[in-house]
Parts: structure tokens; C-alpha cells; sequence
């Protein structure tokens, strides 16, 4: 049975996948609630304002309009203490107080004050609320004056006279049909009326209904209304009432009230904050506690779930090590948004609301999109809504488990940008302090720069000052002596920032000397002023640089010493093996396998008297004590020459030689046997190195200033080497050593190259090693001839 291996990556996208169908459930089963929601709401039968609490904010009301009706009517500043508390109330507070919880203190004012503070929040919140949603009267039955925001006095009267008037009146059907006519246009115009009255002795009677059970509005007035008259001024224990039904109060008196809710109401579902469309709604929204519910009930469980998952393979979700990755105050500022975004502003009643009213549908059918089309994209939207909001749920989780496992300190050291900037302002200072603290304030820079800051500081604090100072004369003084302060500052500065930059010109011109080899200028005699210390510096880097230089002077006169010695030291000995072997070759009775020996031993002394040689001549060139014999020679004829010469080396190597060289004379001031022996190593370099059978060039190339000759050839081994150590001591193309050579015959030519102004580059591409030879034209050299 073959078992499958599941990679880490593959245990990834698994996760993420069944993270992504587990929210596509949830938010399935959100779908699903609709129906019951909806059917909630088309039950909905009851009238929102028969209630009891709609009752009780009409009897609240009733003393607020009374309290601004009368004020209005007298027209004259009043407080609600000045007409809702009659003295003998007041005395009997204050007699009945507790006197030791008041220190003494309590007295008339004291009550009033008290009294108006709690009138003032607990009276009439409905009327104030209502951002004009309720139309309302109060009218003084005495006077006939009314305070009102809307005309119910015609109204009121033709209901009043109705309820009043007997069939045997003579004008009993004038008032009837009066009746009729107001009571038609307040059922037209109004989806409820009320109007109550409270006569002279201050006993309540409601007149008349409309949009309402009257009974049971009735009975929520009477209800009120008695426990209002059973209130008694003794009742309270000692201390002041909190509220101001608390109060034993004057009794409302020779007063109509009539209140109405329009049909047209100025309500948005989502927006309007009003106290009547709080009525209105209140009912349709308590249908959706239950979406709510259970939006909130899913989104804690996925929280908690989530966070008690392992940190291993909460990780694995897609992206979200990238999202951690984020500054801390983006991730919240993104949480924050979303928040507002999906779940706050009622959005969620709102998506729920708009699709059972079908309003959404009506928007997608509004694009031309077909019916069925158009379900489906609602239903799309409702998905990808629910789904979001519990994505983003289950992301916000693995962050707030992903911090915990990191630990919340580290992490917000690491990932907030306002702690590290604090942090990096704290280092700032510290550093800033510490540096302070090691200020040398015996140079005068040092005490400057304090000095500067010093006056920066105070200028700010006299700017800042200068707001508070009254006198202009004061204050132009004060910028005055600032401002004095400020330019002999400047002053010293400038000439500071001159002298500055005098030392450092002083310093430059020290450390190009040296820079350009001249290490014996007197640096302690010259004057760099505030550079000093540099200056110190220059001197120990000067006395280091002369010390490497005499020893490496010292070091290669050594060793030209040491060659020159054991050269010399090996002639005389190797000259006696020459010698001998000649004489060994004439002796006739030698067999013939010691005449190879000693043809043998005559060979290699020849060879080992060459390297001899040539360690002999390198020495004396690179230690500047070669005797040149300079006279004009021709190049041309030289470098034939020396072809002429090993032609029989190209033909064994059969190497086919190719020649680039002009027909005329080119003269130089040269040394002919050291020139003879740069184009004689070089041309011996071919032979040993350059690929069997292939071409070879010689070309040379001249112009005004220079002379050059390229030696061309392919070699035969591959080319591992860099083109400036080939040109070494010792130093052979050959590793292996597969050919004769002792590694010194670029080094000769290069430096009997040098000796005479001239110079010997090497240029490798791929495997074609090019030798070019270059010499100058001196004022000397007669150029053509």
C-alpha cells in the first residue's frame, strides 16, 4: 500500500484551504438566519408609541412645556425652581435635611440650585430630542396663549366645543361637522394625537385620541398621574432627590397639551438619532439582535479557537508572515478601519436589512442584469461580506497569537515605529550627553559650539517670553541685546571658520608631501592649528612610511647582494666543470656511455651557467647598477636579426611565424645587446609555450611618442595564471615544468626594458598570450634614418 508524504508547503496550502471552506460555512449558515429575521419583522403588529414609556416621556413633557411656556409667556428669565417650588416646600426641605451631611450650609439657594440642575437633565428629553419628529402645544386655557411649534389652536377649540356641546344645542350640527373636519385633517396629517388638559384645580383629563388605544394610553396617564399626587414632600430620607419627580412640586394648572407624530417623519433607519425614530425603529430593530448574536457569537469563537491552535500551524496560513511582518501601527490603523468598515455603523443590520427589503436586488436589476443574474449577486454579496468578516476575524486572531508567542515587548520593540523612534530619540540624548561629557572645553572649537547652543537656547526662551511681555519698548530691547549677541557670535565664528580653513590648506599641503614621496618635510615646524592632533598623526604615519621604505630598499639590496655573491661564488667552480668536461671530450679512449656523461655534464653546466647568468644580470637591473651602452640602433633590423637567429627552434617547434614589420628604419637610443636580449627571451618564450603547429606574430606599431612590438602566440597549456605575475622572478607558464626555462626570462626582459625607459606589458585573452615591448622616443632619437 503506497503511502503519500505530505512536504511542508503542501501542509500549507491544506490549512489555508480548509480555513477559507470552513468560513465559507459560517457564512452560508449567516444566510440561512434571513428568512427568520424576516419573518420576525412581518409579524411586528404593535404600535411603537402604546406604551408605557411613550406615556411617561408625554407626563415629562407636560412639565417641561409648561416650565418654557410659562417663561416664555412672562417673558422674563425663570428657573424651574422659581415655578415648579413654593415656599413652604423649600422650608420643608430644608427643616427635614440632614443638617450634618450639609456642614450647616444648607439654605433657599441651596435648594433651588439643586432643584434647577436636576430639572434641567431630567426634564423634557423627548421635546428636546426630537429634532422637530413631534409636533406639540401647550396653550393656557386662561390666557389663551400658546407655545407651540406647530397650529393645533383651531383644533383643539373644535374639539373642545364638541366634547362640550349637547345634542339640543342649536349649532350642534355646525359642531359636529367642525369636529369632523379637524378630526379628518389630523387622522390625514398625523399617525397619532393626543390632547389632555389639566384644569383649574390641576386635575388631568385626556380629550381626545387619535392612532391610539385610549384606554390603554388613558390608563398609562392616570398611572402617572396618581403616583404624582402620592408623592409627599417629607418623603425623602434626609438628603436631597437625585431626580426631579423626587421633589414634592406645584401642580400644573389651566393648561391644554396636544401632541402629534406626523405621517412624514424626517427618519433614516440607519442615521437618524432622533427620540422619535428611536421609537420608531425600536421594534424593527430588536429583530436583529439575533443576526447580531450570532455574528458575535461566531466571530469570539473563531477568536478563541484560534488562539488556542498551535503557533506551528496558525504560521502556515498564506500570508501571514508577511503580514507580521508589518509595522505594528499599520496593522491596528488596517484592524481599525476593517472594524469600522464591516462592523461598526450598523453595517451588518445594514446588509441584512437591504437584502430582506430587496433594495439590494433593485440596485443590481437597475444595471440591466436579469433576475436570476441578480439573485445570485446578492447572495454573492451576503457571502463575501460574512466570509470577510470572519476572514478577517481568524487573521486577526493568528497576529494576536503570533504577538503572544513572540512576546508583546520584543515585539513592540521590533515592529513599532513610535517605540523605536522614542528609542532611537533615547539613544540620541545619550549619546548626545555622553559626547557632551567628554568634550575637551580646552579647545576653543569645543567651547564655541557650547557656546552656540548656549545662545540658541536663550534666544528661544526670550522668543518664547516675548508673548508675555507687555511693554513694546521692553520687548524691542530684549531682541536688541539678542540680536548684539548674535552678530559678535557671528563674528568670532567667521574669523574661526577663516583660520580653520587656513590649518586645514596647511594640512593638505603636509599629507600630499607625503602622498608624492617626499617624507623628508619638516611636518612639527608647520602650523595647523586646530589640525594638531592630525598633525601628530601625519608625523607617526610619515616615520612609519620612511621606516618601509629604507627597509625595502635595504631588504633588495640584500638580496641583489646575496645573488651577486652566491652567482659569483658558483662561476668559479662551475667554470672548473666546464673545463674539465672539455677536456674529457678529447680523450680519446673514453667509452661511449662516458662520453654521454660527460656530454651530459657539459650540458647541464651550460645551462646552470646561464641561469647563473641571468640571476646575475636581474639582479644588477633591478638593483639600478647595470652599465647600459646606449647608441642609436635600428629595431627593425635587430628584431630580424634575433629571428634569423632562433629559426631553428620555430622550425623543430613547428611554429609558422608571421611578421608585421615596416620596410623602413625605425632608430632609437638603445642599448643593442640588452635590446638583442629582450627580443631574444621573448622570441625563446614562444618557441617553449606556443601551441605546436599553430601561427605566431611579430608586429610593431609606432606613432610620435612610442615604439611597440607585439609578440603573439596561442598557448599550448592552458593560460591560469595573472598577467602581472608572470613577469616574476621564477615565475614559468609551465607549472608543471614539462620545458626548459628558469622562470627569469620575462623578468630580464622587463627589466632591461625599464633600465632604458621602456616598459614590457603582458595581455591574456582566453589562451593568446601577447608580450608587447615598448620603448619612448627621446629627444636623443634620431627617429627615422
Amino acid at each position: 500500500m503506497t503511502r503519500f508524504k505530505i512536504n511542508e508547503i503542501q501542509k500549507k496550502h491544506i490549512f489555508t484551504l480548509g480555513v477559507i471552506l470552513f468560513m465559507l460555512i459560517l457564512a452560508f449558515n449567516m444566510i440561512r438566519r434571513y428568512h427568520y429575521v424576516e419573518t420576525k419583522i412581518s409579524e411586528i403588529k404593535n404600535d411603537p408609541f402604546e406604551t408605557e414609556e411613550y406615556a411617561s416621556d408625554i407626563f415629562n413633557s407636560n412639565y417641561y412645556l409648561y416650565y418654557k411656556s410659562y417663561q416664555a409667556e412672562k417673558n422674563k428669565e425663570l428657573s424651574p425652581a422659581d415655578i415648579f417650588l413654593s415656599e413652604d416646600t423649600i422650608n420643608s426641605i430644608i427643616k427635614s435635611a440632614n443638617i450634618e451631611y450639609y456642614s450647616g450650609t444648607l439654605d433657599a439657594n441651596s435648594v433651588k440650585n439643586e432643584f434647577n440642575q436636576v430639572a434641567n437633565t431630567d426634564l423634557g428629553p423627548m421635546i428636546k430630542g426630537s429634532e422637530g419628529n413631534i409636533k406639540f402645544s401647550c396653550i393656557n386655557t386662561e390666557t389663551g396663549y400658546a407655545f407651540s411649534n406647530y397650529d393645533f389652536k383651531e383644533s383643539v377649540n373644535n374639539i373642545k366645543k364638541y366634547m362640550e356641546a349637547k345634542s339640543s344645542d342649536e349649532n350642534y350640527a355646525s359642531i359636529v361637522e367642525a369636529y369632523r373636519s379637524s378630526d379628518k385633517n389630523i387622522n390625514k396629517n398625523f399617525r397619532n394625537c393626543i390632547i389632555l388638559e389639566y384644569d383649574k384645580d390641576g386635575r388631568y383629563k385626556l380629550i381626545y385620541t387619535s392612532g391610539f388605544n385610549r384606554q390603554k394610553i388613558n390608563d398609562f396617564m392616570l398611572e402617572h398621574e396618581s403616583e404624582r399626587k402620592m408623592k409627599v414632600e417629607y418623603s425623602f430620607d434626609g438628603n436631597l432627590p437625585s431626580n426631579f419627580f423626587g421633589y414634592s412640586t406645584n401642580q400644573i394648572k389651566n393648561r391644554v397639551y396636544i401632541y402629534a407624530i406626523p405621517r412624514v417623519l424626517n427618519n433614516n433607519f440607519y442615521t437618524s438619532s432622533d427620540t422619535i425614530s428611536k421609537y420608531v425603529n425600536k421594534l424593527e430593530r430588536s429583530k436583529f439582535t439575533m443576526i447580531d448574536k450570532i455574528a458575535s457569537f461566531l466571530i469570539v469563537s473563531i477568536f478563541i479557537i484560534t488562539l488556542i491552535l498551535p503557533k506551528e500551524l496558525l504560521t502556515g496560513f498564506y500570508g501571514m508572515k508577511n503580514i507580521f511582518k508589518l509595522p505594528f501601527e499599520i496593522l491596528v490603523g488596517i484592524i481599525i478601519e476593517l472594524d469600522y468598515s464591516l462592523l461598526r455603523n450598523d453595517v451588518p443590520v445594514k446588509i441584512v436589512r437591504e437584502t430582506i427589503n430587496g433594495n439590494i436586488l433593485k440596485e443590481v436589476m437597475a444595471n440591466n442584469v436579469p433576475i436570476w443574474l441578480s439573485k445570485q449577486v446578492v447572495n454573492g454579496i451576503n457571502i463575501a461580506y460574512w466570509f470577510l468578516v470572519f476572514l478577517i476575524t481568524f487573521i486577526f486572531a493568528v497576529w494576536v497569537r503570533m504577538v503572544l508567542a513572540t512576546g508583546i515587548r520584543k515585539y513592540l520593540a521590533k515592529k513599532s515605529l513610535i517605540i523605536r523612534l522614542f528609542i532611537l530619540i533615547y539613544r540620541s540624548i545619550s549619546s548626545g550627553i555622553r559626547r557632551f561629557m567628554n568634550v575637551d572645553f580646552s579647545r576653543r572649537y569645543n567651547r564655541l559650539c557650547i557656546l552656540g547652543i548656549v545662545i540658541i537656547s536663550i534666544g528661544s526662551v526670550f522668543l518664547i517670553l516675548s508673548g508675555f511681555v507687555d511693554s513694546y519698548l521692553i520687548w524691542l530691547a530684549i531682541i536688541a541685546v539678542y540680536y548684539l549677541v548674535v552678530i559678535i557670535f557671528e563674528k568670532v565664528v567667521i574669523r574661526e571658520i577663516r583660520e580653520s580653513e587656513d590649518d586645514y590648506n596647511s594640512l593638505f599641503g603636509l599629507t600630499e608631501n607625503i602622498a608624492n614621496g617626499n617624507l623628508d618635510i619638516d611636518i612639527m615646524s608647520q602650523n595647523v592649528g586646530i589640525y594638531e592632533e592630525l598633525k601628530r598623526q601625519l608625523v607617526s604615519i610619515q616615520e612609519a612610511y620612511k621606516k618601509s621604505v629604507e627597509d625595502e630598499i635595504k631588504s633588495q639590496k640584500l638580496k641583489s647582494e646575496l645573488i651577486s655573491n652566491v652567482s659569483h661564488d658558483l662561476k668559479t667552480p662551475l667554470t672548473s666543470i666546464i673545463s674539465y668536461s672539455d677536456l674529457l671530450k678529447n680523450e680519446e679512449d673514453l667509452s661511449e656511455r662516458s662520453r654521454e656523461y660527460v656530454e651530459t655534464i657539459s650540458r647541464k653546466s651550460e645551462r646552470l651557467k646561464v641561469l647563473i647568468e641571468d640571476m646575475f644580470e636581474i639582479s644588477k637591473a633591478q638593483s639600478g647598477s647595470i652599465t647600459l651602452d646606449i647608441n642609436y640602433i635600428d629595431v627593425v633590423e635587430l628584431i630580424k636579426q634575433c629571428i634569423w637567429e632562433v629559426e631553428d627552434r620555430f622550425n623543430e617547434s613547428k611554429l609558422v611565424l608571421r611578421t608585421r614589420l615596416p620596410e623602413k628604419k625605425i632608430m632609437l637610443y638603445l642599448d643593442g645587446e640588452k635590446t638583442y636580449r629582450i627580443f631574444e627571451n621573448l622570441l625563446v618564450n614562444m618557441v617553449k609555450y606556443a601551441l605546436e603547429g599553430s601561427r605566431v606574430y611579430i608586429e610593431l606599431e609606432e606613432d610620435p611618442e612610442v615604439v611597440s612590438l607585439a609578440f603573439k602566440n596561442i598557448s599550448a597549456s592552458e593560460i591560469d595564471y595573472d598577467r602581472e605575475e608572470i613577469t616574476e622572478r621564477f615565475r614559468r607558464g609551465d607549472k608543471s615544468r614539462n620545458t626548459e626555462g628558469s622562470g627569469l626570462g620575462l623578468s630580464i626582459a622587463k627589466s632591461y626594458a625599464q633600465v632604458q625607459g621602456g616598459d614590457l606589458n603582458i595581455d591574456l585573452d582566453g589562451d593568446l598570450f601577447k608580450a608587447i615591448v615598448s620603448f619612448k622616443r627621446s629627444a636623443n632619437n634620431g627617429g627615422e634614418k
